[in-house]
C-alpha cells in the first residue's frame, strides 16, 4: 500500500500557528526595551536592513526620475523606430547561387527561404566575404568547427 506524502505547507502552517504566541511575546518585549533604550531600534539587524532596502529603493527611484528629466525629448519631426529590415540572401545550391534581398521583420531567422530564380527552399542568410580574392562578394557561409567560412576562399566571414 502506498504511503501518502506529507503536505509540507500544512506542516509549516501548523508550526507557524504554534510559534505565533512566542513571537508576540518577544515582539512586545522588544518594543518595551526599545522604548526604554531607543538606540536598540537601530541595533536590530532586521530594522537596519529594512531601512537600507527602503533607502536603496528611494535612491534608485529618484535617480530614474532625474535621468528621465535630463534626457531631452525627441524632435517633433523624428521618425518612428524601424521594425523591419532588409536581409541579404544567397541560394545555397551551387548551380544557382542567386543573390537577392528580402524585406522582413527585424530578428527574422526562418531560413531557408524560397529562391526566386530556382524556386527551391535553399535561400540562406548571406555574409560578405572581405578577403582579397572575393572582394566583398555575398556568399552562403559554411560552418567549419565554431566559425563561419567562405565556401570559395575558406576565409572567415563576419
Amino acid at each position: 500500500m502506498a504511503q501518502e506524502q506529507p503536505n509540507r505547507f500544512s506542516e509549516w502552517l501548523l508550526l507557524f500557528r504554534e510559534r505565533v504566541p512566542i513571537l508576540r511575546e518577544r515582539f512586545d518585549l522588544w518594543v518595551d526595551e526599545a522604548r526604554a533604550e531607543p538606540r536598540l531600534i537601530w541595533a536590530t539587524p532586521a530594522v537596519r536592513y529594512a531601512t537600507y532596502a527602503l533607502a536603496a529603493i528611494l535612491i534608485s527611484w529618484a535617480a530614474a526620475g532625474v535621468a528621465n528629466s535630463v534626457i531631452p525629448p525627441p524632435p517633433p519631426d523624428a521618425r518612428a523606430q524601424a521594425t523591419t529590415g532588409d536581409f541579404h540572401v544567397v541560394c545555397a545550391r551551387e548551380s544557382c547561387g542567386y543573390h537577392f534581398v528580402i524585406h522582413r521583420h527585424l530578428g527574422f531567422r526562418k531560413f531557408p527561404v524560397a529562391c526566386p530564380r530556382c524556386a527551391q527552399e535553399t535561400g540562406v542568410q548571406a555574409r560578405k566575404c572581405t578577403s582579397p580574392s572575393c572582394r566583398g562578394r555575398w556568399v552562403a557561409p559554411m560552418e567549419v568547427g565554431d566559425s563561419l567560412r567562405c565556401p570559395r576562399c575558406g576565409e572567415p566571414v563576419g
